[in-house]
């Protein structure tokens, strides 16, 4: 039987008292699986990874890892829980090097384990040794945005939270990015990823959820999920449905 790492139910969490963005969410996490929430702009997911994170406390339900209520622990508490988040902005300290951002992302771990990690991230992440002491600030999205995943990777969580890791990125790197990401599930981690780019994200998925107006609407094995005429038809741009191909890739009000 699979163990479960993350498991979210009946989540209910918003920005403002009035409204509630989401509205009893429920998902699974196993144990070396990439998960992928995908739906609508305004459908909840954003808010769902950072209230997993301890960004937006809950107003109901429960966050746990491996059985433990997390529920509403601060961010800080979050990652020394084995919970790392790679928000879709600002997700870099564009003034320091690349290694100083790395670096930052292992504080209180011992010297020799953090250059050891350090060498296992220029592994994943060539590019980023040969930028090494370049500012992260002066790089591009993509590599940003690999920055950002070798940092989240620092303290070996237990899971990695991906915030559409392709928004707003060239195709040469939205197909670097996703090779990355499969590279890294492929080493042991946990990935629980928001992805605008919802078929791409989906045909590498484990399995997926699709979100909408704060709610479950569907889940299953990603490919199954891109194969429903349903799915398809709502949330893929694969016909009539309210949200088409288009909108999905011009950003995320999530």
């Amino acid at each position: 039987m699979a163990e479960e790492v993350l498991r979210v139910e009946g989540l209910v969490a918003g920005y403002t008292p009035e409204v509630d963005i989401l509205r009893g969410v429920d998902i699974v996490v196993n144990r070396g699986e990439i998960v992928t929430i995908v739906g609508p702009n305004g459908a909840g997911k954003s808010t769902l990874m950072k209230s997993v994170f301890g960004l937006v406390p809950p107003r109901e339900g429960s966050v746990k890892l491996y059985g433990e209520d997390i529920t509403g622990l601060a961010p800080h508490s979050v990652t020394r829980k084995g919970v790392t988040y790679v928000p879709q902005l600002d997700n870099v300290f564009p003034s320091l090097t690349v290694e100083e951002n790395l670096t930052l992302g292992a504080l209180g771990v011992e010297d020799n384990i953090v250059r050891e990690r350090l060498k296992q991230m220029y592994a994943f992440f060539p590019r980023l040794e040969e930028r090494r002491m370049q500012a992260a600030g002066t790089m591009s999205g993509g590599e940003r945005q690999m920055v950002a995943m070798a940092r989240a990777l620092m303290p070996e969580p237990e899971i990695v939270l991906l915030d559409e890791p392709s928004a707003g990125l060239a195709p040469a790197f939205v197909d670097a990015i996703f090779e990355k990401v499969m590279e890294i599930n492929a080493a042991g981690v946990t990935i629980l990823m928001v992805e605008q780019n919802a078929r791409r994200a989906l045909a590498l998925s484990h399995r997926g959820y699709v979100l909408d107006l704060g709610q479950n609407r569907f889940q299953g094995p990603g490919p199954e999920l891109i194969a429903d005429p349903k799915v398809a038809d709502l949330y893929l741009g694969g016909g009539t449905g309210r949200v088409d191909a288009a909108a999905a890739e011009n950003g995320s009000a999530s």
